[in-house]
């Protein structure tokens, strides 16, 4: 059986490392804790170690394991090449439960996670490269939790399996494919794929005073707009990296798009019906890579609340003048505002789509 080390009962943590690290690169298989699931934990530079945890866990030289680093720039050390989506989600979720699939030498790709646990981070460190770790588990099925089931599991394939006790999050890791091109979450974790696309991509943002009018309808213009350059539904704008919202200056959250903006955006194909209205606040402003105001008191308005924010702030019409607020307007007043702010959209759109 696997010698079984409590972590937190364990009365020389510093001793409990060199162990794990001296057994890894003397070829041996052992089991460490992420904030995950348990990882069988394999040094990848040692030929017959790797051989026995593929014949394991049953995988050929075809499925490969994941790697899993001290930190971000281990990567590089990999040859994994980043794109600025993934350089994005590595900065919001690592270390943590994101496990990204970049491009890496030759062609090939390459999976890569920063686990979120201590002592499992400080053993890749001491083992001076990144190590393999897959799922303790039979093939096809979910991943054990339980430090009892695993060690029964295990039982002398592995040499040292480090007990921190069950799981915290119980499940394995988000895991998107980031090697150019569109981002593809392959698998759904803890984080969604809605949470991790939008956390990639860049935000453009259009702000007017109730956000029922006029910035929903340049929301889903661009969007269409945009979906149209690239050539792909607008449901795939996100996993392209850019995200269209609008918010207003002066509006409380979950308001309706009005009743004039559902009528003329439904005339072009557009669908408004589950907007909601958000105020604009530090979090879309900061996060925003341009901003386009209706008007130009909603751009004074936003720069009297983040002067910071003036580099990424212009109004959506290229001539800087405003357009007018159709609230209280029959529908022929909506339409002729849904037609100037696509023709404003359609002039700015190589801002963020060249």
């Amino acid at each position: 059986m696997a010698e079984r080390r409590p972590l937190s009962t364990e009365p020389d943590v510093p001793a409990l490392r060199a162990a794990v690290t001296a057994s890894l690169q003397a070829g041996e298989l052992c089991v460490l804790p992420t904030e995950t699931v348990y990882g069988l934990t394999v040094l990848p530079s040692h030929a017959a170690a790797v051989e026995r945890a593929r014949r394991f866990k049953g995988r050929d030289a075809a499925q490969p394991f994941t790697w899993h680093v001290a930190d971000a720039r281990q990567v590089e050390q990999l040859g994994g090449e980043l794109t600025l989506p993934a350089k994005r989600l590595i900065e919001r979720y690592w270390p943590g439960p994101l496990t990204l699939i970049l491009k890496g030498r030759d062609g090939a790709t390459i999976g890569v996670r920063q686990p979120a646990h201590d002592f499992t981070a400080s053993v890749i460190e001491a083992c001076g490269e990144p190590l393999w770790m897959t799922s303790v588990n039979d093939r096809g099925q979910p991943p054990r939790t339980e430090p009892d089931d695993i060690a029964a599991f295990c039982g002398d394939e592995v040499s040292i399996f480090v007990d921190d006790g069950p799981s915290p999050l119980g499940m394995a890791s988000t895991i998107v494919r980031a090697d150019g091109g569109e981002l593809q979450v392959l698998r759904e974790g803890i984080l969604s794929r809605d949470e991790v696309l939008s956390s990639a991509a860049d935000l453009i943002l259009f702000v007017c005073t109730g956000n029922t009018c006029r910035s929903p309808l340049a929301e889903a213009i661009a969007r269409e707009l945009t979906a149209q350059a690239m050539g792909v539904t607008a449901d795939r704008v996100l996993a392209r990296g850019l995200k269209f919202a609008s918010a207003g200056t002066a509006t409380v959250p979950g308001m309706a798009a009005s009743e004039g903006s559902l009528q003329a955006g439904a005339e072009i194909g557009l669908d408004l019906s589950a907007h909601q209205s958000q105020p604009v606040e530090p979090s879309l402003w900061e996060r925003a890579t341009n901003i386009y105001c209706l008007s130009d008191g909603h751009r004074q308005a936003l720069l009297a609340e983040a002067p910071e924010a003036a580099a990424k702030v212009q109004l959506l019409r290229p001539d800087n003048l405003d357009i007018q607020d159709p609230f209280g307007g029959d529908l022929r007043t909506y339409q002729r505002v849904r037609d100037e702010i696509g023709a404003a959209v359609a002039a700015r759109m190589s801002d963020w789509w060249p």
